[in-house]
């Protein structure tokens, strides 16, 4: 049976005809074959998208919270990030570049440090952040996230802090707090301020260990004068990240570093990937158990059949046009499996479209940053990986059927009952 033969076969309408005609000879059968596929692939395209929804609203919610789409740091930062480490406003006119920069929506600077902060009862070690009142909250949820109080103002001595936090320290609202820090000259500082408000995100981390102030307050308190620890940058809707970073670095020189979400956050990424190969992983065992019952189903259709192989083999057909009839065969009952499959898969994910309330679990879930609301998500290529392991499942699953029907004797069939 050469392969040109049986190629030429499987793209010829007759084959299709015959084919589409034998499925749906037992229409019973053809339905259970079907339904199991179609529940499966659903069933799969519904976990993949509900696993996928929670990485990206991980994602969403680091890039919302703290980290933005794109990050401007002093040169060596990443290996040592403290206030030594710093931007300076003058250095290449950096505020002035930002404010017209094609495909940048908000930016905001921010002092980072290290300090202690004490209560009446208690004291915990926390991150200090500076930040513009007004720049931060374009760039990040931080001012919309506020559960009790208000956010920072400009009002003096104040501070924004995480509502665990407040739990720790055991205060509220106006409560009384001394912050300590070790300042740029390597002097230990240290002011009194009033809790203005308290916030609640998805990052423990920020919730239980960072205090919130105003930018020109830390500035002064850590002894930076007009330098800054960061810049946090928001870009345009479908603007292209590497090509702003190129842009930025081109423009920046060589003194400052540019970073994307990626490469900040590299634990998500790895994330997202392992899940796409989690993805082809499953489906394939998915399929393979769904190649067994197709094989049955195609077995028990050339049993059924031997007669009439008989006699089309006695007609003329060839081994090759009947191997490519019982391969689209066991395509088309796949395909239409799948199709249903994902009509059941997107009709759910299109019913969750809401989210999935998770908030009985809050606790837990914020403590690994994953929100109490998940939103369901398929990408276009999502849809490759059933389609592309139901071609190959189909053709192998027939290959033992149509090996039986090519080596039956048109003599002996004829006398089959």
């Amino acid at each position: 049976m050469p392969w040109q033969d049986f190629l030429r076969a499987l793209g010829d309408r007759l084959t299709w005809r015959f084919a589409w005609r034998n499925a749906g000879r037992n229409h019973r059968r053809t339905a259970i074959v079907v339904s199991a596929t179609a529940v499966g692939v659903g069933g799969m395209l519904l976990a993949m998208a509900i696993n996928f929804g929670m990485i990206f609203e991980m994602v969403e919610a680091a890039i919302n919270t703290e980290i933005g789409d794109l990050q401007v740091h002093g040169r060596g930062y990443e290996d040592k990030p403290a206030l030594e480490v710093r931007i300076t406003p003058q250095s290449g006119g950096v505020e002035k570049l930002l404010a017209g920069m094609h495909g940048v929506r908000a930016w905001a600077p921010r002092v980072l440090g290290e300090g202690l902060v004490f209560s009446p009862r208690t004291s915990v070690g926390v991150r200090v952040l500076g930040v513009d009142p007004d720049r931060e909250a374009k760039v990040s949820v931080l001012a919309g996230s506020i559960v009790e109080g208000a956010w920072l103002d400009g009002n003096l001595r104040r501070l924004v802090i995480g509502e665990r936090l407040a739990r720790r320290l055991q205060v509220g609202v106006g409560g009384k707090l001394v912050l300590s820090a070790q300042a740029l000259n390597g002097d230990m500082v240290g002011e009194a301020f009033r809790v203005r408000g308290l916030f609640r995100t998805t990052s423990r981390a920020l919730d239980e260990g960072a205090v919130l102030m105003r930018l020109d307050e830390s500035q002064a308190l850590l002894g930076l004068g007009g330098d800054f620890s960061e810049l946090v940058l928001r870009a345009q809707p479908g603007a292209d990240l590497a090509l702003l970073q190129k842009r930025l670095r081109r423009r920046l020189g060589g003194g400052l570093e540019v970073k994307t979400w990626r490469q900040l956050e590299p634990v998500l990424v790895a994330m997202i990937g392992m899940y796409d190969q989690i993805g082809w992983i499953v489906y394939a065992a998915v399929f393979v158990a769904m190649a067994f019952g197709i094989a049955n189903v195609l077995l028990m259709a050339v049993y059924e059949r031997i007669r009439e192989i008989g006699i089309l083999t006695a007609i003329g057909m060839t081994p090759s046009r009947l191997v490519a009839g019982v391969a689209v065969e066991s395509l088309l009952l796949t395909l239409a499996g799948v199709a249903v499959g994902f009509a059941l898969g997107l009709g759910s994910v299109w019913l969750l479209r809401d989210g999935i309330d998770l908030s009985a679990w809050g606790e837990g879930l914020h403590a690994f940053g994953i929100p109490t609301r998940i939103r369901p998500v398929i990408r276009s290529t999502d849809l490759v990986a059933p389609v592309a392991v139901a071609v190959v499942t189909a053709v192998l699953a027939s290959l033992w059927p149509a090996l039986r029907a090519v080596r039956i004797r048109p003599a002996e069939a004829l006398r089959h009952v």
